[in-house]
């Protein structure tokens, strides 16, 4: 017998335009037996960020390198995202995975709108600011590991499964278990989301939200849909960041794009003293 909340979901996974957030999270609420596969993010990692610059802007400040303070933009500019409900802060991220050994390029994947049609331009340029961001203690966080598309190419997800099965796999609820993960997992994983298409990120929002609100989890992984899945992502509260992250190092890099040929991303500034409070960063040209 199909439980009773992925029947609703499954109905509505693609008209979420049309239904309530709310329903949606109470559905998940509803949900027994529910399967919380984890993972830690270790001591001593780093995470990475970026920015992407307009047109002459250089960001001065912590504040504009994390997650967003700005109660003004949280209330104008921020919808729904793959873990946050509207004017949620929220801090997105990338780390190390097997096939990309610098998050900074699945991390500015994940931030320009650039990359996103870059087809479409023989000759163009883009500024970006990246900020990396030193894991202080072990973080332990939700992983997304189940998504059909990322398991055809991601290493990470293949291990980390291999490694939840070991837990899960002789329990009389397996299968529910294994449903729920692919389920969720793939609502993550979604690629048919366009700019004006927030909504379809309800699912994986309503998710983050129930398990951060009713468990001491207050962050998500998941692979990067931006870099076809061969990168891996990261969602945190701020109330982690702020606990476990500290700020090392910002730089800021040019993509160009000329004659049709992408030429080498390589930074050409960066923050050689942050200031009190990380709040007056201090910018130097990079030596030639």
């Amino acid at each position: 017998m199909k439980n009773p909340t992925f029947t609703f979901l499954e109905q509505i996974k693609d008209n979420l335009e049309y239904v309530d957030y709310k329903m949606i999270y109470q559905s998940i609420a509803d949900l027994k037996d529910k399967f919380v596969p984890t993972a830690l993010i270790k001591k001593g990692f780093f995470i990475d960020r970026v920015r992407v610059n307009k047109t002459g802007e250089i960001f001065s400040n912590i504040e504009q390198v994390s997650y967003i303070h700005d109660k003004n933009k949280l209330e104008k500019l921020v919808n729904f995202g793959r873990a946050n409900e509207p004017k949620q802060s929220i801090f997105y991220g990338s780390i190390i995975s097997p096939k990309i050994p610098h998050p900074r390029i699945v991390a500015y994947f994940e931030t320009s709108e650039l990359i996103k049609e870059l087809d479409k331009h023989d000759n163009v340029e883009e500024v970006f600011t990246l900020s990396r961001w030193t894991i202080l203690e072990d973080i332990e966080i939700v992983e997304m590991i189940f998504s059909d598309e990322a398991l055809k190419v991601n290493d990470y997800i293949k291990q980390s499964l291999e490694h939840q099965m070991k837990n899960y796999k002789d329990l009389p609820l397996a299968d529910h278990y294994e449903f729920q993960g692919k389920f969720f997992s793939n609502e993550f994983a979604r690629a048919d989301i366009k700019n004006n298409e927030s909504f379809k990120y309800k699912i994986s929002a309503a998710y983050s939200n129930y398990i951060w609100k009713n468990s001491r989890l207050k962050g998500i992984t998941y692979p990067s849909v931006a870099s076809n899945y061969f990168g891996q992502n990261v969602a945190l509260l701020p109330e982690i960041v702020d606990k476990f992250l500290k700020l090392e190092l910002v730089g800021m890099f040019k993509f160009e794009k000329k004659n049709g040929v992408n030429l080498p991303i390589a930074s050409f500034k960066h923050a050689t003293d942050f200031g009190d409070n990380c709040m007056n960063f201090k910018w130097v040209e990079n030596d030639s």
